[in-house]
């Protein structure tokens, strides 16, 4: 359809006027249709009465269908009273009313209720004690209470300024509308001011106005019918719609509200309003529809639905609400608001002083500077290091998060001109908000606590093992800033993979003041991939960058405090004055990278703190390592949660919890589960590595982002998992094969809707053809590749699902291993200067 076709489909001159508007205004967007089950059509008619009723229907009544309280609203009260409803999204419906279900109930703490049900808010910012009784309607108002709107109202178009006009004026059965009005070259505002019952075009000897005999209305206010009609006018032509009551200039004063609310004036009020109604220029309605300024009242319109998106915006955060602000943010962009979205994202990251409400602020800049670049200008995802952002990075990491913000945005203005430019300042904003998120996961530093041990002899080995972990259900609810704004539950296995324990570390103090640092690839007996030896401080200064050689030794070190860095003490000084000498630490994991089976880092990590700690003399508990590895991973900047470190840390069958809190604390629950279970289990449970590398390219920096979205499906999803988590807990309690198999299922599914794209075509290939066999399977860890677990159906079935496998075609090169619940969990022990199973380093770099 084209625009002149649609703007002929109206019938008079007003109706095309008001059709070219809606082209102008809608045309950009795309519509679409919904049919809203049980919902009724009705056609606009000129009876206020007849829209209200249409916009205020109860619960109670006889179509039981009603409108949402509030939409696209804010809604605020004085401060000693709580807040009211949320506001909620609602489609608008152009020239027809469909009444919906839907409905959001008031909290039962939210009192007293200034908006009474049946009452209805659309478009308007609404400030104080605004009280609006059922079967009343505001639209496009922003009102400063104290207001009081009784029943049968509907107030549009009236402005802050006006409100205290309505202060101690209470409302009831009237229609009070606010106008742009274009006068020749003139705009200028004019109210109206109606009863709901009356008709505009009964003749005036028959009608009513402000719901009472015309007779009645003029002997109350003093006015004559000669001021409203002209002489000649006949008496059954004089109408409502013709009748000049509204005033629109005055030759010496500014008119306003009041000038209209005083015809609901008793008399001895009136008589004093009269004189200056009578010298006022007045119009008809008949005269003013012409006049109308569609674009300025659609402006308005707009600039008061961005202007209570603000306030939304600040509501959500700093209550940090599951609301999510990407459709305003589109809008805003869509509109040419974005400069006032970043100015209060701005505001609320500077002023918040908390860094969680702070990190989501940055989080949604980052989404306006993307959404601004609309498709263009490269990757969301991508390095975060131009050193003109530098300086606003410092703030933030001293602590200052009121200065950092300041710098961010005064930087970003040199960055808006282009989608590219666009799209690298949204990602320094990324990079700004994982600060403020290792700050917040930080916070868990105090429940690490270090007592005191013997210190092993020189040269003797602290040799640390470690099993590997199957996350069963809840993974990515551990996963900061998930963690703490939400709450996390996931339930983990210790498991040896092949009978052993697949990750470890071991370490001992050595005469020169240096530290070696030293990789195995395979198992301990296999040639050391590389040697690193640090000698002085400058040689630690890349431990969070994790792709450095050594990048988690060095941050080990540091993290478990064996290396005070930085310092104005060499290296050197700092191991000989503490120790007597440097470390040697070597590591080694027999599961291949990317697996998703171990969370090898984290665990690993584990390991080498615990080793660590002991070999210099020190005692931290498990509790404390877990802790401890938060700590680890978020100055190494991976950005971890504390799953892996709880599935490999804490031995046998457990979940670990985290609350919707900072500071992050871990909490741990062994589950008990029946006396032979453990065995039922080892037998049921088949690991099927499946040849794919997990690559997890900037996975993490998705799903971070979608959650400070608020994406509707994330939210969800993350209320799934920790749900699954409980009650795959409640099925291992109760040794249940079949329960638990579903909740494997369920879980690889929350996984993907997580992590879009992380199950490979040949692993859903493999997995269809073990469906018959299995209660459930699941890919280990955040999926997309690596081993693959299956709850089989029959026990033992290992080299029967080989079989089955080596007849799927498109599955590539595979294998099948053995795993069990290992219940012994970590293991340290001192072992000695020469450890059966050590083998001597090859020197390959030195730094």
């Amino acid at each position: 359809m084209t625009e002149e076709d649609f703007v002929k489909g109206g019938g008079d001159a007003s109706v095309r006027s008001a059709r070219s508007m809606l082209w102008t205004a809608l045309r950009a967007f795309p519509l679409s249709m919904a049919c809203i089950s049980g919902a009724s059509y009705d056609y606009m008619t000129t009876s206020a009465s007849d829209h209200i009723r249409s916009l205020t229907l109860l619960p109670g009544s006889a179509s039981h269908l009603h409108f949402c309280k509030t939409a696209h609203s804010h809604v605020d009260v004085c401060p000693c009273i709580p807040s009211l409803a949320h506001a909620c999204f609602l489609g608008v419906a152009l020239g027809c009313v469909a009444r919906s279900q839907s409905h959001v109930p008031l909290c039962p703490w939210q009192q007293p209720c200034l908006l009474e049900d049946g009452s209805s808010v659309t478009n308007c910012l609404l400030e104080g004690a605004v009280q609006l009784a059922a079967s009343s309607v505001i639209q496009h108002c922003h009102l400063q209470g104290p207001v009081e709107i009784g029943p049968g109202c509907l107030l549009s178009g009236i402005a802050r300024g006006s409100s205290l006009a309505l202060q101690g004026c209470p409302l009831r059965d009237v229609i009070l509308q606010g106008h742009h009005v274009q006068l020749r070259d003139l705009p200028c505002r004019v109210f109206t001011l109606t009863g709901c019952l009356d008709d505009w075009q009964s003749p005036a000897e028959e009608a009513t106005y402000l719901n009472v005999p015309w007779a009645e209305f003029f002997r109350r206010t003093g006015i004559r019918e000669g001021d409203l009609w002209d002489a000649e006018m006949p008496q059954r032509s004089r109408c409502l719609l013709n009748a000049r009551l509204f005033p629109v200039l005055h030759a010496c004063e500014a008119l306003g509200l009041e000038d209209v609310l005083w015809l609901l004036a008793p008399a001895a009020v009136a008589s004093e309003r009269l004189a200056r109604w009578r010298t006022a220029w007045r119009m008809s309605w008949q005269e003013l529809m012409p006049c109308l300024d569609k674009a300025a009242e659609l402006g308005a319109r707009r600039a008061l639905f961005f202007l209570q998106g603000q306030r939304k915006v600040q509501r959500v955060l700093l209550g940090r609400q599951d609301s999510s602000l990407l459709p305003l943010t589109r809008s805003a962009i869509h509109e040419g608001y974005h400069e006032a979205m970043l100015g209060t994202l701005d505001e609320v990251a500077s002023t918040t002083g908390d860094a969680g409400i702070a990190a989501r602020a940055l989080a949604c800049i980052a989404d306006v500077l993307g959404c601004m670049a609309r498709g263009e200008g490269g990757l969301r995802s991508g390095p975060a290091a131009n050193r003109e952002w530098a300086l606003a990075f410092g703030h933030l990491e001293s602590g200052d998060i009121a200065g950092g913000v300041r710098e961010l945005a005064a930087e970003r203005q040199k960055w808006m001109s282009r989608p590219a430019l666009l799209v690298r300042a949204a990602r320094h904003y990324e990079g700004a908000e994982q600060i403020l998120i290792r700050q917040a996961v930080m916070s868990s530093c105090q429940f690490v606590t270090v007592g005191q041990a013997e210190l092993p002899p020189l040269g003797h080995w602290v040799q640390v093992a470690c099993p590997a972990r199957l996350d069963l259900s809840g993974g990515w609810s551990d996963t900061p800033p998930i963690t703490y704004e939400h709450g996390g539950a996931v339930v983990d296995v210790a498991v040896l993979v092949d009978g052993c324990r697949p990750i470890g570390a071991r370490v001992r103090r050595i005469r020169e003041p240096e530290l070696r640092l030293v990789s195995f690839s395979g198992t301990p007996q296999s040639e050391a991939a590389v040697e690193l030896v640090c000698r002085e401080l400058e040689h630690l200064q890349d431990y969070f960058q994790p792709h450095a050689p050594g990048a988690l030794l060095k941050a080990a070190f540091i993290c478990t405090q064996v290396v005070q860095f930085p310092s104005q003490k060499p290296l050197w000084a700092q191991l000989m004055e503490s120790f007597g000498g440097g470390f040697e630490v070597h590591t080694w994991s027999k599961l291949p990278h990317g697996s998703g089976l171990a969370g090898t880092s984290s665990i690993l990590a584990g390991a080498v703190m615990a080793s660590l700690y002991r070999a210099a003399g020190k005692s931290a508990s498990t509790e404390s390592l877990i802790h401890a590895v938060l700590h680890l991973e978020q100055r190494l900047t991976t950005g971890g949660g504390w799953q892996d470190q709880v599935g490999g840390l804490v031995p046998g069958i457990k979940i670990g919890r985290s609350k919707a809190q900072l500071p992050l604390r871990v909490e741990v629950e062994k589950i008990p589960v029946p006396n032979g279970f453990i065995q039922t289990l080892n037998d049921h449970l088949v690991l099927v590595y499946t040849g794919k590398t997990r690559l997890a390219r900037n996975l993490l920096q998705d799903v971070v982002r979608n959650w400070y979205a608020r994406l509707p499906s994330a939210v969800q999803n993350a209320d799934a998992l920790v749900s699954n988590a409980e009650e795959c807990a409640q099925a291992l309690r109760q040794g249940n094969l079949p329960l638990i198999g579903k909740c494997l299922d369920r879980y690889w599914q929350q996984k993907k809707c997580m992590a879009p794209g992380c199950e490979p075509l040949a692993v859903g290939r493999m997995m269809d053809a073990l469906r018959p066999y299995s209660y459930g399977q699941c890919l280990a860890g955040a999926g997309g590749g690596g081993f693959l677990y299956i709850l089989t159906k029959g026990p033992r079935q290992k080299e029967a699902l080989h079989q089955i496998l080596a007849k799927t075609e498109g599955l590539g090169n595979f294998s099948i291993h053995s795993i069990e619940v290992d219940m012994g969990g970590i293991s340290v022990e001192v072992v000695g200067c020469n450890p059966k199973d050590g083998a001597q380093p090859r020197r390959d770099v030195a730094v």
